[in-house]
C-alpha cells in the first residue's frame, strides 16, 4: 500500500512536501515621473526573462506593502521594514506570475505584441526575474531594499530642464481632465500632494511653476543619498539622456549587469537595437531639446533660481549620477 501510495503522489505530483523551488529577487525600476520609466520598463519586459508584474503596483504597494502611494506618496526608510510586508508583497508577486502563466494573460500579451508592439507574447518561465516599475518609489528605497536585500535597484534620471517640461504638460493635461493641482507635501521627503479646484492651497501648479524643479531636486537628492546604504544587492544608475543618446549601449550594459541567461543574447541585442512604440508620452519632437521650445522665458528662470538656491544639492546629484551611471557597451 505503500508502494502504491507513493507511485500515485508520483505519478499526480500531489507529494506531501512538493520539491523546493529556488526563484530569482525581484527587480525594481524607478525615478522621478516623466523620467523614462515607462519607456525602459517596456524595452525591459520585452526581455524573455523579465515580467513587468502589473502597472505601477501602487495601490498594492499602499493596501499590502506598507507604502502608502496611492493618495498620498509617504517617505518610507529601513525602519519601517516588517516580514509581514515581506510575504505580502512576495506572495503577490508570485500569484502574478502564475496568473501570467495562464492562457488568457498569454493572449493579451500576444494581443498588445503584434497589434500594439509592447512588450512579448512568451517568457523563459524558468529563469524569470519580476519587474516592479514606480516612480513612487523614488522616496523609498531604503524600505523596498531592506524588504527584498538580494533585488535589484534601477534608478534613472533625466536633466532637471527637461523633465521640468514634461512634467509641466502632464500636470496641465490632468488639471484640464479633472480639475486636479498638485502642491509640495510639507515633509521634505515627501513627493506631490494632489487636491481639487475647490480647495485652495498655496503654492500649487498649474500656478507655480517652481514646485516642479523644487520636486525635481527633492526627490532626486533624497534617492542619490540614500543610494549607498539602500540594502540592495544591485544597484544600477542611468542617465536617461545617455539611454536616448545611445539606446543600444545603454540597453546591453543593462542586461549584462542583471546577469540574464546568454541563451538570449541575441534576443537581447534585437531588442536593444529597436526602437519602441512610446506609450504615456507628452509632445512630438527630440527629447533633449524640445524644453527649450516648451518652456517659457520665465519657467526657465524659475529653474535657474532654484538651481542657484539649491546649488550644493545640484552638484551633489551630478557627481553621484557621473559616479554611479551605467556605461554603455561599445562594441
Amino acid at each position: 500500500m505503500i508502494k502504491l501510495a507513493q507511485g500515485l503522489r508520483d505519478y499526480f505530483r500531489t507529494h506531501g512536501e512538493p520539491k523546493a523551488k529556488q526563484y530569482h529577487p525581484p527587480v525594481f525600476l524607478t525615478g522621478c515621473m516623466r523620467s523614462g520609466t515607462t519607456f525602459l520598463a517596456d524595452k525591459l519586459a520585452s526581455h524573455p526573462q523579465l515580467l513587468k508584474i502589473g502597472v505601477e503596483m501602487n495601490d498594492v504597494w499602499t493596501d499590502i506593502g506598507g507604502a502608502a502611494i496611492s493618495g498620498t506618496c509617504e517617505y518610507r526608510n529601513a525602519s519601517h521594514v516588517t516580514t509581514e510586508y515581506t510575504f505580502q508583497m512576495t506572495s503577490y508577486i508570485q500569484d502574478f506570475i502564475n496568473e501570467s502563466k495562464s492562457l488568457k494573460r498569454a493572449a493579451m500579451r500576444s494581443y498588445l505584441k503584434f497589434f500594439h508592439g509592447l512588450g512579448r507574447a512568451e517568457y523563459d518561465w524558468n529563469n524569470l526575474k519580476p519587474l516592479n516599475k514606480s516612480p513612487h518609489l523614488m522616496n523609498k528605497l531604503s524600505y523596498v531594499g531592506g524588504l527584498f536585500p538580494s533585488s535589484t535597484l534601477i534608478l534613472i534620471v533625466r536633466d532637471i530642464y527637461s523633465h521640468s517640461a514634461s512634467m509641466k504638460y502632464h500636470f496641465e493635461k490632468l488639471h484640464a481632465f479633472d480639475g486636479r493641482s498638485y502642491f509640495l507635501e510639507e515633509s521634505p521627503n515627501s513627493c506631490y500632494g494632489r487636491t481639487f479646484q475647490n480647495q485652495n492651497r498655496e503654492r500649487t501648479f498649474p500656478g507655480d511653476f517652481s514646485i516642479i524643479p523644487e520636486m525635481w531636486m527633492r526627490m532626486n537628492e533624497l534617492a542619490l543619498k540614500e543610494l549607498d546604504n539602500a540594502p540592495f544587492a544591485k544597484k544600477i544608475v542611468i542617465s536617461y539622456e545617455d539611454l536616448v543618446r545611445n539606446q543600444k549601449g545603454i540597453l546591453l550594459s543593462l542586461f549584462k549587469a542583471l546577469d540574464l541567461e546568454e541563451m538570449h543574447h541575441d534576443e537581447a541585442l534585437k531588442i536593444a537595437s529597436q526602437g519602441t512604440v512610446l506609450v504615456n508620452t507628452t509632445t512630438k519632437g527630440n527629447p533633449l531639446t524640445k524644453w527649450k521650445d516648451q518652456l517659457s522665458n520665465h519657467e526657465k528662470s524659475a529653474i535657474d533660481k532654484v538651481l542657484s538656491d539649491r546649488d550644493t544639492s545640484y552638484q551633489f546629484i551630478n557627481e553621484s549620477l557621473e559616479k554611479y551611471k551605467i556605461r554603455p557597451i561599445t562594441k
